[in-house]
């Protein structure tokens, strides 16, 4: 089945590297607080590994009970900037993980999920990219797609502010 694909995008005043070094380790219930219909993150457990070595897996904890496995498929923090002026922009940091195994709600609506970080360099700063593909379940795409979509895209934007204070040592 074809995803459902989320991009959001926020700017930070700050390098890609300490971004994404502040971002990534952060604990995911100070950062996924819940919106609306959409669970907060309550915790983490049955983590197999340090977060930051792929194949690593834990399951997340929402406060509406549900649950889902998160398995670590990339972690490569940004490239800090060579010698200037002659030297190549810095390459973008990485941090992707596939989603399996919903509980509560979201396991009548998909089978899985992806999410995909970016890490960006910009002039002033950097931008974090962070896009989510939902693989919904047969005649559920709609669902995932015109109802839940709306509110999950407010709930990533949200999120990614809170990731943007994050980065900038808030």
């Amino acid at each position: 089945m074809k995803p459902v694909v989320f991009t959001e995008v926020v700017d930070t005043a700050v390098s890609a590297r300490l971004a994404f070094d502040r971002v990534v380790p952060r604990d995911d219930a100070d950062l996924f607080t819940g919106y609306l219909v959409l669970p907060a993150v309550t915790g983490i457990s049955d983590q197999t590994g340090a977060w930051t070595t792929p194949g690593s897996r834990r399951t997340v904890h929402l406060s509406d009970g549900g649950t889902f496995r998160e398995h670590l498929l990339r972690h490569a923090p940004p490239a800090e900037r060579a010698a200037p002026p002659a030297a190549a922009p810095p390459a973008a940091g990485e941090f992707d993980y596939r989603v399996t195994d919903f509980t509560g709600a979201l396991s009548h609506l998909v089978s899985g999920a992806s999410a995909r970080w970016r890490f960006e360099p910009t002039s002033s700063g950097s931008r974090i990219r962070w896009t989510y593909e939902y693989v919904p379940l047969p005649r559920r795409r709609f669902v995932v797609e015109r109802l839940i979509g709306p509110i999950w895209r407010r709930y990533m934007r949200r999120s990614l502010l809170v990731c943007a204070r994050v980065a900038e040592g808030a």
